[in-house]
């Protein structure tokens, strides 16, 4: 059931309706093939000799059968107009695609070069057959040229095109297809000899010419018979509910409310229809809200499965938003209630822009979960660490591409010729890069962090002045937590271009230098002795780094890919030094120089290692029995000249005698 569930938001995501033109093709095949219509081209048999009932009257009933189908073919052919102007409606901009497959403008120059030429080559060499068939085949592709030049203009203007406009240019197609001369053509070629092979293809050529002839004389007719068929349709016009209004206005109780609410331009119908689209809107959202999304909670945790998560988030995620495409497709419903059958100003712009926004948002979510899920998982299975900062700037780009389409989308629904907007972007993205210059340099500061990785998002940075851990880093800044909880944005380019120091970027080994000093009293032995067991104690320490411990080849098995003549040490951060030595004689101290590396590089964990080191310090110098020295100063005395100089002063200080 959940493989079902993320099928269908994948298959949602992904689904796109058939192209204006792919629908133009089908109905030409459909309606105005040769199968569809009678054959030419082709020599008639000889008709059988009339028998006694040959001028019989057809029976009614078969002239019956034969209008019915008639009649449903023209139905069936209406609907199928109807069908390709709404898509033209709906998909203006691929109606102007010169890449469709009904029409491509570059390939049929070159093609109509091709046939003018063989033209020339034939008429010159007296194949006036070969010269007609080829002719034909120029009056095709001008056709086919004539019809998406049209469909294409209209494309761009139809939200403002008025009827007259629209007729007076149907009537200007309607004399350029007289200068086709089919009939004549038809007449001219109908019979042909269908063992020549030339015979048959001015035959093809002349069917092909009749498809696209009949069908865009069709399709004229019915626009000319139809010219609001491009105007904008209420949605209360296409579920048909003016039925319901004008039956609740026949009744009695109606007719005499309506003469009250006539002075407010209202009915009753309508009044009444409003209210109940906005009460069913509203029974509508909260089932959704509450009892669909608890449904659907209950068959997605009813199993447990790896895309559970990804499930209930895309759930909890589309919940709003759905809520209001429902009150906001109510809320049109009932408006176009109250002004039927007039319809909405604007042609329903504001609700059209909900909609746009709401389901961008809808699909930027599910992009969201779906990427982030992805690259979660691709990173678990390939054991490697995916870049916080790689996966947000891959999701953003997603998002600006999603919304500026949907800006543009919104734009032809005004009206707005894109392709000049697209193409005055160029003139105009010189003075935008001067104005915003700053911005593209803090741009491209980002590019240049992701490209050297010279720090992460969660790494603790220094530079400059600046020191703290990196929050995140955006498109133009970088946010640093310092270290007394203050927040810090500092521009891309500042630390793209700065020295920085990041102390993240270590695998093994955070430093331990101390001295430790001893009193000049100690005796040399036991002082060399304490050296070596210092020295012993942190090699034999779990958690000191030291080189028979770790070897830096195995961190090179993790990154196979590289191949630098870099020291491997150096390149992921590897220390081991470990350095014991009787360093210095100082004032009051002989100093023994301790320098190590802690196994691990988490500050606390350092900070316990280190503690635990002093201690065993401590120890061992109490076991060979040598005591700290702290800063003293020693007095000497002579004995001969304390003599001669403090005893007269105490024989003057004596007491006189009685």
């Amino acid at each position: 059931m959940k493989k079902t569930l993320l099928l269908l938001a994948f298959s949602t995501l992904l689904f796109a309706a058939v192209s204006f033109w792919q629908q133009l093709i089908e109905i030409e095949q459909r309606f105005y093939s040769a199968e569809a219509l009678r054959p030419i081209g082709v020599k008639k048999k000889p008709e059988p000799p009339k028998t006694a009932d040959a001028n019989a009257t057809v029976p009614k009933e078969r002239l019956l059968e034969s209008a019915l189908e008639s009649s449903t073919e023209i139905d069936e052919k209406f609907k199928a107009f109807k069908t390709l102007l709404t898509a033209l409606k709906l998909q203006p901009y691929t109606v102007q695609d010169p890449q469709n497959p009904f029409f491509h403008p570059a390939r049929a120059q070159e093609e109509l070069f091709k046939l003018a030429t063989k033209v020339r080559i034939n008429r010159d060499n007296g194949y006036m057959l070969a010269v007609e068939r080829d002719r034909i085949a120029i009056k095709t592709l001008k056709l086919k040229q004539q019809i998406y030049v049209f469909f294409a203009s209209l494309a761009v203007k139809w939200t403002d095109i008025e009827t007259e406009t629209l007729k007076s240019d149907i009537k200007k197609e309607y004399e350029k297809l007289k200068t086709y001369k089919l009939a004549e053509l038809e007449k001219k070629y109908a019979e042909l000899d269908p063992g020549n092979p030339i015979a048959e293809a001015l035959r093809k050529n002349l069917v092909e010419l009749r498809m696209h002839y009949y069908f865009y004389k069709d399709i004229l007719s019915y626009m000319m018979l139809n010219p609001g068929i491009l105007h904008y349709e209420s949605l209360l016009q296409r579920l048909e509910l003016g039925q319901i209004i004008t039956a609740i206005n026949r009744t009695d109780a109606a007719i005499e409310v309506n003469n009250v609410l006539r002075y407010v331009k209202l009915d009753l119908g309508r009044l009444v229809l409003f209210i109940a689209v906005m009460v069913g809107a509203g029974i509508l959202a909260l089932l959704f809200y509450f009892k669909a999304y608890e449904l659907f909670r209950y068959l997605i945790t009813r199993e447990e499965d790896e895309y559970d998560d990804l499930l209930l988030a895309n759930l909890d995620n589309v919940r709003r938003p759905i809520l209001i495409l429902i009150l906001t497709a109510g809320l049109e419903l009932g408006l176009e209630a109250l002004r039927y059958p007039n319809p909405p100003e604007n042609g329903g712009i504001l609700f059209y822009f909900i909609y746009l926004m709401t389901i961008s948002f809808i699909i930027v979510t599910l992009i969201d979960n779906f990427v982030f899920h992805f690259l979660l998982k691709r990173a678990k299975a390939t054991n490697r660490e995916m870049r916080q900062e790689l996966v947000n700037l891959v999701i953003s780009i997603i998002k600006i591409i999603v919304f500026l389409i949907a800006g543009l989308l919104f734009l032809v629904r005004l009206g707005v010729n894109i392709t000049g907007l697209i193409a005055s972007l160029g003139i105009g993205g010189l003075a935008v890069a001067l104005a915003a210059k700053d911005t593209l340099s803090n741009f491209f500061g980002l590019l240049k962090i992701l490209t050297d990785n010279s720090f992460s998002q969660g790494d603790w940075i220094e530079a400059d002045d600046i020191e703290g851990t990196v929050v995140e880093i955006g498109f133009i800044s970088t946010d640093i937590r310092t270290f007394d909880n203050a927040l810090i944005t500092v521009p891309n380019e500042k630390l793209a271009n700065a020295a920085l120091k990041n102390w993240n970027r270590r695998s093994v080994g955070r430093r331990i230098k101390m001295h430790i000093g001893v009193t000049y009293g100690s005796d040399r032995e036991k002082l060399m002795d304490a050296i070596d067991a210092i020295r012993k104690m942190l090699h034999e320490h779990p958690g000191i780094a030291s080189p028979d411990k770790f070897d830096p080849r195995a961190f090179r098995n993790r990154y196979k890919r590289e191949r630098k003549l870099v020291s491997t040490a150096d390149k992921y951060g590897i220390k081991t030094t470990l350095l014991v030595y009787l360093d210095e004689l100082a004032d009051s101290s002989m100093n023994i120089l301790i320098y190590a590396f802690s196994s691990s590089t988490v500050w606390e964990e350092w900070l316990a290692v280190k503690e635990d080191v002093i201690f065993k310090i401590w120890e061992i110098l109490e076991a060979h029995d040598l005591e700290f020295a702290f800063p003293s100063q020693s007095l000497y005395f002579d004995r001969d000249n304390l003599e001669s100089t403090v005893a007269p002063v105490l024989e003057n200080r004596k007491p006189a005698a009685e």
